[in-house]
């Protein structure tokens, strides 16, 4: 992989013994290969900043985020993926000099040819999304599923389904937010009408601010919940959908 090579290659002319990167579906492609070419140890979906009072150690997620692991990294160099949303956005004022840098990479790096690409449909990717606006059987039908899409675009939102909702073709599979579908870290996602099955949570549990309509108070999904509306979502949506028209104004 040309990433692996031109990322190893700046390592090792400016000798870095730590090498970041934020969790992707690119970066979890390459840290092997990169760990490989550097002699490294590699610790993915980290939490926290790590602990060098004793050695190397460091925090990550496992079992999709339900579950926690201290990991020693032993070797020289080594190599994280932050996981997303794990530490808060600062600014501060600096001064960087950019330097350039044309990494040789080998014929052999090019052996994958990539015939065609087919994108997800949609104004907005869920895996790149800020907020995301999710919906359940509890719209009852794909007819009502304008309330998902039209609270979306207010928001400026990406769409997504739970599984029940993809499995009877209300919505395409691309859309199946969970464990076995998508898996994503919105600074907000709204559950519309899910009543939050362990296999959804596993894959919106990374979001740093959930909050679920549901008109069934006991709804698994309160207890995940930042913040939670217990009433009927065909009477809740259309205030919030005109509520958020009215901001952006």
């Amino acid at each position: 992989m040309p990433y692996a090579t031109a990322i190893a290659e700046a390592a090792k002319k400016y000798e870095a013994e730590t090498v970041l990167l934020a969790k992707s579906a690119v970066s979890d492609a390459l840290v092997s290969r990169l760990g490989i070419k550097l002699k490294a140890g590699v610790v993915t979906n980290v939490l926290q900043l790590p602990d060098t009072s004793k050695g190397f150690l460091v925090k990550r997620a496992i079992y999709t985020g339900k579950a926690f692991a201290q990991v020693e990294i032993l070797t020289k160099t080594k190599i994280l993926t932050i996981a997303k949303n794990a530490f808060p956005l600062t600014e501060a004022s600096t001064q960087v000099q950019v330097e350039s840098y044309m990494p040789a990479i080998p014929e052999s790096d090019f052996k994958v040819v990539v015939k065609e690409v087919q994108k997800a449909s949609g104004d907005i990717l869920l895996t790149e999304a800020d907020i995301v606006v999710s919906g359940g059987r509890g719209l009852k039908g794909p007819e009502n599923w304008n309330l998902v899409i039209d609270l979306a675009k207010a928001l400026g939102a990406a769409t997504g389904c739970s599984k029940p909702v993809s499995d009877l073709d209300w919505r395409p599979h691309h859309e199946h937010v969970g464990q076995t579908g998508v898996k994503v870290s919105p600074n907000i996602y709204i559950a519309i009408g899910i009543s939050g099955a362990i296999q959804h949570l596993a894959g919106v549990n990374s979001s740093k601010v959930i909050v679920v309509i549901n008109k069934d108070p006991e709804a698994p999904f309160f207890k995940a919940a930042d913040y939670g509306i217990a009433g009927d979502l065909f009477e809740v949506v259309p205030k919030l959908i005109a509520a958020a028209k009215q901001l952006n104004k």
